[in-house]
């Protein structure tokens, strides 16, 4: 474990990992298919608005890492770790997927799904990523040429215009607002600057006030989509929308900014912290594995309705998290790629 690690961001990094973990929990029960009434089904809403940030904050910590990244031969070698772990999840996924089970497309459908990202279906943000990787020290030359503070942040909040404004309002209001959207799918290179600013400008908040407002939000959040439900048969429409919404964009920095220059003294809790952190790629590409496996044992010794299965969430959550940690762990042990 070195040393120089920043225990804020290692926090970070380890909570949206959890956050991945309990977001899938809605994936992989019938929360979408289920009317948003009663407190239970309200419950669930807010804690899938909390969690859903959860991306948002691996790619403003990307940007606040690779902020002076250069294009050259040595930056460009690092992302070989990054495959051999996607190649290690997707042949374990294949494996599981064809003697547990019993898919059987062949071996060149198999090949194919690696090639396409589908494999593992978790893989998806491995396909973005890599191209985030790739644009980080050209995307870093345009940031750090930009001439003081000033216009930095007017690339942010032209960034923002891009791709948080039309995700936000464009479709609401009867169609009265509606901002240019044929940038909004680069929702990932906002947050970089993001995150590229946060580490050049360092901005300090009061915690416990940021604390309060960042449940307030996620209050907000789950209005928002009670009311959105009630236009869409009551059922989730995802009306405050996706990672690329202003909203849980404002979400995911208030977040950042509470844990990320954080300083802890408990050793032991520090190493724990900073072991999820250091694995939270392996958790998040082998939880389609842990998913499948808890969420099968769930829907067939435990689950009587959506409303009534919030009660297994914590130990829902618990299990595959521990799977995936245990599996990510051996791969760590035995394949070293960093």
């Amino acid at each position: 474990m070195k040393e120089n690690r920043s225990i804020g961001l290692d926090i970070v990094r380890a909570s949206a990992i959890i956050f991945v973990v309990s977001v899938h929990f809605f994936l992989n029960t019938k929360y979408y298919e289920t009317p948003i009434v009663g407190a239970s089904m309200y419950i669930q809403t807010y804690i899938r608005m909390a969690c859903i940030m959860c991306v948002p904050l691996f790619l403003i910590l990307t940007g606040y890492l690779q902020k002076n990244k250069q294009p050259s031969k040595s930056y460009f070698k690092k992302i070989l770790p990054i495959l051999v772990i996607y190649l290690f999840y997707s042949l374990l996924c294949i494996i599981f997927r064809s003697t547990i089970l019993n898919e059987r497309p062949g071996i060149l459908n198999w090949l194919v799904s690696i090639g396409n990202f589908s494999a593992d279906s978790y893989s998806w943000y491995i396909q973005m990523y890599i191209g985030l990787f790739l644009l980080s020290p050209f995307l870093n030359v345009c940031y750090n040429n930009l001439k003081g503070k000033r216009h930095k942040t007017a690339l942010v909040i032209i960034a923002l215009f891009m791709t948080a404004f039309p995700a936000t309002f464009n479709g609401k209001f009867g169609g009265f607002i509606n901002f240019p959207s044929s940038w909004q799918s680069i929702y990932p290179i906002t947050y970089y600057f993001i995150g590229c600013y946060i580490n050049e400008f360092k901005p300090r908040i009061k915690k416990v006030q940021s604390l309060l407002l960042l449940f307030g939000i996620i209050l907000l959040e789950t209005f928002i989509e009670i009311y959105g439900s009630h236009l869409n048969g009551q059922k989730f429409s995802s009306y405050v929308g996706g990672y690329d919404s202003l909203i849980i964009t404002i979400e995911a920095v208030v977040f950042f900014l509470v844990f990320y220059d954080i300083a802890l003294d408990n050793e032991l809790i520090t190493k724990a912290i900073s072991i999820i952190s250091l694995l939270s790629l392996d958790i998040y590409l082998v939880s389609r594995i842990t998913d499948t496996i808890v969420y099968n044992q769930l829907f067939k010794h435990y689950f009587v309705s959506q409303e009534r299965v919030i009660l297994f969430f914590m130990p829902t959550l618990l299990c595959t998290f521990s799977l995936a940690f245990i599996i990510a762990s051996m791969r760590n042990k035995i394949i070293k790629v960093r």
